[in-house]
């Protein structure tokens, strides 16, 4: 079954995550985990704008989203509060962001949790960092 929020899909979120193994970079002899990137089409609304100090040009807006996962409806395990990646909204020029919080306490099981995951998809919210 479709998302009830999938033909309001306004953005879409890259996302990096970890498989199974690490390399070792020849360089540094740092150990890197091995990672994919995971797309999911979301659909947002936007928040609040946070200027993170008073040096525009230098550092970094902070803008709150928050909505729900439509295609896949059901976010992958591996997507958690801390995930980052690239978030295009509307349009807008792909932006670094970060998982605030995704499947909300209620979950996606039990009466209540399980017919909002079903209709609309797993609820999410993120932060998108935007240049001064």
């Amino acid at each position: 079954m479709a998302s009830a929020l999938a033909p309001f899909a306004n953005a879409s979120a890259v996302f990096t995550v970890p498989t199974s193994g690490t390399t070792t970079d020849a360089r540094t002899g740092n150990v890197i985990a091995q990672t994919t990137t995971l797309t999911v089409a979301l659909y947002l609304r936007q928040g609040s704008t946070n200027p993170s100090s008073d040096f525009p040009g230098v550092d970094t807006d902070v803008e709150q989203f928050e909505g729900f996962a439509v295609d896949p409806q059901a976010l992958d395990p591996r997507i958690l509060p801390g995930t980052t990646g690239t978030l295009t909204f509307s349009g807008q020029p792909a932006a670094r962001c970060e998982v605030i919080n995704a499947r909300y306490p209620y979950g996606s099981t039990g009466l209540i949790g399980s017919t909002i995951q079903t209709a609309l998809g797993d609820r999410i919210r993120l932060q998108r960092f935007v240049n001064g």
